[in-house]
């Protein structure tokens, strides 16, 4: 099969421009761009042998696209100075090397890429696309696969269609509706307001696509359903302009493109000693081809503990291959990536971990340091073996989480090449990499945060996944049955009263029955028609029973569909579900739970309810213990904000929705009905998420008047609450970030945007953040002291879910009261603060039959 490859020049010249420090000829003329260049160009063809090459350059930063929006990559800063002359130099250097290179009016480099690498598809080839920019992952496809430049010019990721589900949790087609939906800052795409990569990637993965989402669109919810249906014609604009075009007028022959690897280089050597670029001139001749080129020390791209991770262009990592610092003859370092272990023995070369067995002594040392890369996933992976992982005394994994968890997962193997050291062989830097991020840690006082919570909660995590829970099938596949029928009695009687069948799932014809036949009055209109979203449906559903039933088909529908079918799938052998843990992946600190997530399991409808059932215990008589913190995120408000009142009504053990309901509505606390006691409680937890007048007037049927006035009663009541408010925004706006109790940090640069809903967004995050951090650091203490204990002690029990406030637990009977006591203990003292945690601890033989012990 014939190869076509091809390589984004505008990408790759920027990459190796600041990759590099400044370097210049003689003349003054600089060159570092170039050189870097040609340096990776040099190892790419040697390593593909292309039969076809093209190099794609943007010829205008103005294009079709600006004028579809004329703020298209508004937001970029102009090209250096230093870099601009250095893209004719670089064709001057394509062209006496012999490669064929394009530009075009009104087109990107990427839509000409796109367009060779369609026409070499079908022609048969195989295309290799090189390039720093990602939006070209949205080309990969089966005879398509890019290779990635992710920080300066060594650190390259192969990226396939896999590679792109994984990252982006869509299909390479799909990533620009995901563009649509999130935007994209850097080309300032605007997407929906509001919307970011998670939820973007959320509602993509239920629905396929923009046309489908917006078709379905009357099911979302809230806030998120009001920026959804407002921001239609804005997600499509964004959609196309994230596009690649594949359509280019691009006029070459395939014999123009065909690369000679033999061509005369007389003219190149010449223009390289011209250029003063002698060590690329020496790489011409044979007997330096293979010769290694050394490499200048970068310096650490984290200097300032108080400053966020460098953008692009802030490294200075100047060439591809260096020597790999000498580890510690006594550290051990395991590496797990794509599902495959590698270890590099104290003293010795990396080894591919086949044969864990024969290294068995080693793994279990506990005197023996170990640098990992994701821990977690090794002590699994081990386990499987029957092997056990001690001495972790490292995760780079998890270091790099704590110092950017914005850039989750894959911080660790950016960072390889941001300090200068080539992923390709990563095993043999990873010791070099934690001592820097050991530093960095250390400078900003999150060692304790590392070495005391994050770390050994990664051993508890592992041993979580590996219990698993077990599930009772026939009962899933009953009420899977249950829920169909039921869903076919609602479609019955909706049709029954529409008078005739139609698709309920279809917002077009569901608005033609309801408002055209049935002649319902409508109650909200966006730009594509009439809304039947939920909260329409709610409304109408107190006087009309067709809506009723439309709800209570749309949630058994989805019952079905996401818990009793999905579930069902996911029983492994055993007959368990073994849900993943996700520990690097929120902003907050909180950890996720996927395939699948059994932290959103449905609790408010009895229906819902009704699936927890399905989660039996291990063996017969065992029980499931659920301990449960008590609005320990008000408590934590309580603490951190220092507000007297509100640490003195948790000390006196009152009930804090009654109390506040009584201050806010102005009534004496022994007559707040439960109605009041309701939106009250939505006032205080409102107030820890900073809600505005118009979110608390939605979410209480209030106007926003009425609403501000019931925020600024509990205000005026909880003074230092106020105060606190305006303290942290104002301290995250001057140090770039909030911090909890625990020094976990992030970082909220959206705080001095000129956007005011960005802006507004990041106030809000800043007086959450440490509240809601704060809350899943103390569950992760928590956590770790009763997995230390219940070991100790040698107890059968196991933990097995912690769903955000709360734990479950597999329990023997025996074991009932034991339990009891050691959660509630380790989890009420998991942390001392100035007002008192509490625990609700409930018991019962499956987790939806449940009674407080």
């Amino acid at each position: 099969m014939a190869k076509l490859l091809l390589i984004d020049g505008s990408s790759l010249l920027h990459r190796a421009f600041f990759a590099l420090p400044l370097l210049s000829n003689k003349d003054g003329v600089f060159t570092n761009a170039v050189h870097g260049f040609m340096m990776m160009f040099n190892r790419v063809i040697a390593e593909e042998s292309p039969d076809y090459l093209a190099v794609c350059f943007d010829k205008s930063r103005h294009t079709f696209r600006n004028r579809m929006f004329a703020e298209y990559k508004g937001t970029r800063s102009e090209t250096p100075v230093e870099l601009r002359g250095q893209f004719e130099l670089i064709k001057e250097v394509l062209d006496a090397s012999g490669v064929r290179w394009l530009e075009m009016d009104d087109f990107e480099a990427d839509d000409l890429l796109g367009t060779l690498a369609r026409r070499g598809a079908a022609q048969g080839f195989r295309v290799d696309i090189y390039t720093g920019d990602r939006d070209i992952f949205q080309l990969v496809d089966d005879n398509t696969t890019v290779f990635w430049t992710r920080k300066g010019i060594s650190d390259i990721e192969r990226i396939d269609e896999a590679a792109v589900r994984e990252r982006y949790g869509v299909t390479p087609p799909h990533l620009a509706d995901l563009k649509g939906l999130m935007g994209d800052s850097s080309d300032n795409i605007p997407g929906v307001a509001g919307v970011g990569e998670k939820t973007a990637v959320k509602l993509l993965s239920q629905y396929g696509d923009l046309e489908t989402l917006y078709e379905h669109s009357d099911e979302l919810k809230g806030k998120l359903a009001e920026r959804i249906t407002s921001s239609r014609d804005m997600a499509f604009l964004s959609r196309d302009l994230a596009t690649i075009r594949c359509d280019a007028p691009v006029t070459e022959e395939w014999n123009e493109l065909a690369f000679d690897p033999d061509k005369d280089k007389s003219d190149l050597s010449a223009l390289y000693a011209r250029l003063g670029l002698h060590q690329l001139m020496r790489r011409l001749k044979p007997a330096d081809v293979s010769g290694k080129s050394k490499k200048a020390q970068p310096s650490a791209p984290i200097d300032d503990p108080d400053r966020p991770w460098p953008e692009e262009g802030e490294t200075d990592a100047t060439e591809i291959a260096v020597e790999a610092p000498a580890p510690a003859v006594d550290v051990c370092v395991l590496l797990f990536q794509d599902g495959k272990l590698t270890l590099m023995p104290p003293g010795g070369e990396p080894v591919a971990l086949d044969d864990t067995k024969a290294y068995a002594a080693l793994l279990a040392d506990g005197s023996v340091p170990k640098i990992t890369f994701d821990a977690k996933e090794i002590i699994k992976h081990l386990a499987g073996d029957g092997l056990h992982l001690c001495g972790v005394t490292d995760d780079v994994l998890l270091a790099a989480y704590l110092i950017d968890p914005s850039r989750g997962e894959y911080l660790a193997s950016e960072l390889l090449s941001e300090y200068g050291l080539p992923a390709a062989d990563p095993v043999r830097f990873l010791p070099a990499l934690c001592q820097k991020l050991r530093e960095t840690l250390a400078s900003r006082n999150m060692t304790k945060l590392y070495t005391d919570m994050e770390l050994p909660l990664s051993e508890v995590l592992a041993r979580m996944e590996l219990a698993g829970i077990r599930v009772d099938a026939g009962r899933l596949q009953e009420m899977s049955v249950e829920l169909a029928e039921a869903s076919d009695k609602y479609q019955s009687r909706i049709y029954q009263q529409a008078g005739h069948e139609f698709n309920i799932n279809s917002p077009k014809q569901l608005c033609a029955v309801l408002f055209e036949e049935l002649g319902i009055p409508p109650l909200k209109k966006t730009r594509s028609g009439y809304s039947t979203d939920a909260e329409v449906l709610e409304t109408l559903a107190l006087t009309q029973p067709i809506c009723r039933d439309i709800l209570d088909y749309r949630f058994v529908t989805k019952l079905r569909s996401t818990y009793t079918e999905g579930l069902s799938r996911l029983v492994s052998s055993d007959g368990k579900i073994h849900t993943c843990f996700k520990q690097t992946v929120t902003a907050t600190g909180r950890l996720s739970s996927v395939e699948p997530n059994l932290q959103n399991i449905p609790i408010r409808q009895e229906e819902g309810r009704r699936i927890r059932r399905v989660f039996m215990p291990d063996e017969p008589g065992d029980y499931r213990l659920a301990a449960d913190y008590s609005q320990i995120e008000l408590r934590v408000l309580a603490h951190i904000s220092g507000d007297a009142k509100l640490r003195q009504a948790y000390v006196d053990e009152e009930d804090i929705h009654a109390r506040t309901a009584s201050e806010v509505f102005g009534v004496p606390i022994d007559q707040v009905t439960p109605d009041l006691r309701r939106a009250a409680k939505a006032v205080n937890f409102g107030i820890v998420y900073g809600i505005s007048s118009y979110g608390l007037s939605r979410d209480l049927g209030v106007s926003r008047n009425e609403a501000q006035q019931y925020i600024d009663r509990y205000l005026a009541r909880y003074p230092e609450v106020a105060a606190y408010q305006a303290r942290v925004i104002l301290e995250a706006k001057e140090k770039g970030y909030v911090e909890t109790l625990f020094g976990r940090r992030r970082y909220l640069p959206d705080l001095l945007s000129r956007n005011f809903n960005l802006r507004s967004f990041a106030q809000r995050v800043a007086m959450n953040a440490p509240i809601q951090g704060s809350a899943a650091d103390i569950i992760k203490l928590a956590m770790i002291a009763v997995d230390r204990d219940m070991r100790r002690r040698g107890l059968a029990s196991k933990m097995l879910l912690q769903v955000h406030d709360e734990l479950i637990f597999n329990v023997p009977e025996g074991e009932l009261e034991i339990m009891k006591e050691l959660v509630r203990q380790h989890m009420e003292h998991a942390v001392e603060l100035s007002v008192p945690l509490t625990v609700d601890v409930k018991a019962g033989h499956d987790w939806y039959a449940m009674e407080e012990i």
